[in-house]
């Protein structure tokens, strides 16, 4: 539970209006909410023939990151201002279908340590759960985000966003990524660290460069070697430079490095941004100029960057054309999957049955035990469970199930955000053997139970299948009173596979140990 419990305020005259919608259901509007460690944004469209039209945008300088403590916790302020930022955002989104609604978090989210509590509450005041995804996963929706704004074309681009406490970059062509990197420098961390209280000097600046280099050096040489033909960035610190480049006209076009060498120089006579009279400078970026400057200008040298082009996307507009394809069957969740499943040379004719057999028992179990979320998937996370569940047979037969759940709780696979990977591992873990309850710890009461329900059904499926003959059981599954499953085959499947009869029994016990009793026919 939070650490502390805090009472909502009456919304006060920063909240945003929520724009006038024709249908409060209305089936095309998606909305995309990214909790940044600088800011957090919200974005709602609607489909139109296939295309996003944005209808409202909104962002407040929440800062998450310049509100960690020594202890690496957000304190009570930090805490507080972002769960009233997220009841805003709630009142905007209410009314737009739940699966058409993603929310994410990011580094500081990813790293700090009470963000378990925060995460619990803000689903609360948002109404939606907010998932938290891995740096590459984040790279990945802002290249869908920028590629999807811009035209037709066979060029290939290197994208970079700076964020407040991470700095991704990609390489693609098209739609398609062929590199994502990211690497733990933000415009927030940077500032904190080089340029405390905010004055900058000389020696303060050349240090956060070198700084910046020095994290981007290792993925220097991969990139080079990759190549592009345009620069892009994307993020409220890129377009605030290219903006105050452009209206003190000190790059003709687009971003430079001697235009951003003119604008260091006068945060340097100026000492500071806090009082900085400058044409494009607006004041909600200030206190993080010269941390985002100094990663823009160490990327261009490191990477012998000419010229860079400024994106209006990032990663909330990935997010909505994300939502699209999930919706619209170009889910690359599957993909990942597939890929898995080639890297460590899955049985994937096994997988197929395990998966069929579970698909079925899903069907006959889910009303009775309200397999339902607005948050998850069940019977696709129960599927991908089901595909995936040898995949630690790769690296030893002996405790296979653990590292099948490590590989998939550690691996970077595109579009599971964090705590979908982490029930897939769960899953995973307790397939078989003795069951460990204590991975669904950090879980709620609901999607807990939700998710032992679902491993009971991966684990029946298993055991159906342990013989690999791939023989089709299509057993009748009953719950009665919940905690009581009954299996029935077909006369005499039983008595023809005793191993298979073995194994059911063995399970019954290992059932019993959580609360379950399994009865065949």
């Amino acid at each position: 539970m939070p650490q502390t419990i805090y009472k909502m305020k009456k919304m006060q005259k920063q909240t945003p209006k929520k724009p006038e919608l024709e249908n409060e259901s209305d089936q095309s509007l998606y909305a995309a909410i990214d909790l940044g460690s600088n800011s957090f944004h919200l974005i709602i469209a609607r489909e139109v023939h296939g295309q996003m039209q944005v209808i409202d945008k909104h962002k407040e300088m929440v800062r998450l990151r310049s509100g960690l403590d020594e202890n690496g916790k957000l304190t009570d302020k930090a805490f507080q201002q972002g769960i009233e930022c997220l009841e805003r955002f709630g009142q905007l989104i209410k009314g737009i279908p739940a699966l058409n609604v993603r929310a994410v978090g990011t580094n500081t989210l990813r790293n700090a340590r009470n963000s378990h509590e925060f995460l619990m509450q803000a689903k609360q005041v948002l109404g939606h759960t907010i998932k938290i995804i891995a740096g590459q996963e984040e790279a990945r929706l802002i290249y869908l985000g920028v590629a999807r704004s811009l035209p037709a074309s066979t060029e290939q681009r290197l994208v970079m966003d700076i964020g407040g406490g991470s700095t991704e970059y990609i390489i693609g062509k098209g739609f398609e990524n062929s590199h994502l990197t990211s690497t733990e420098m933000g415009c927030v961390s940077i500032t904190q660290a080089c340029f405390p209280k905010g004055k900058i000097t000389t020696e303060r600046m050349d240090t956060a460069i070198s700084k910046c280099r020095q994290v981007l050096r290792p993925h220097r040489t991969q990139l080079k070697n990759l190549g592009w033909d345009t620069a892009i960035g994307a993020s409220g610190s890129i377009k605030s430079i290219g903006q105050i480049l452009e209206l003190n006209r000190w790059s003709e076009s687009g971003i430079t490095l001697a235009g951003m060498q003119k604008l260091a120089a006068v945060l340097i006579k100026a000492e500071s941004a806090d009082s900085l009279k400058l044409e494009g400078l607006k004041d909600e970026r200030r206190p993080v100029l010269a941390g985002g400057l100094a990663i823009l200008m160490a990327t261009f040298i490191e990477l012998c960057i000419e010229q860079m082009q400024v994106s209006a996307n990032a990663l909330r507009e990935g997010l909505v054309f994300d939502t699209l394809g999930r919706l619209y069957a170009e889910d690359v969740r599957e993909v990942s999957v597939s890929a898995m499943q080639k890297w460590m040379r899955v049985d994937t004719q096994q997988a197929t049955h395990v998966a069929k057999t579970a698909k079925s028992l899903f069907k006959q179990a889910h009303n009775s035990w309200k397999l339902r979320s607005t948050d998850y998937d069940l019977k696709r996370l129960l599927k991908w469970a089901s595909m995936l569940h040898e995949c630690g047979i790769a690296i030893s037969y002996r405790r296979y199930r653990n590292h099948s759940a490590y590989l998939v709780e550690q691996a970077d696979m595109p579009g599971f955000d964090q705590q979908e990977k982490q029930m897939l591992s769960a899953m995973m873990l307790n397939h078989r053997g003795k069951f460990n309850s204590t991975v669904y710890a950090d879980l709620d009461e609901t999607t807990a139970q939700q998710q032992i329900y679902l491993t009971v059904l991966l684990r029946l499926a298993v055991r159906i299948h342990r013989g690999r003959d791939f023989e089709q059981a299509d057993p009748l599954l009953s719950i009665k009173n919940k905690n009581h499953l009954h299996l029935e085959f077909e006369a005499n499947w039983l008595q023809d596979h005793p191993l298979t009869r073995l194994d059911l029994e063995i399970e019954a016990k290992r059932l019993n140990a959580i609360g379950l009793k399994l009865s065949l026919e």
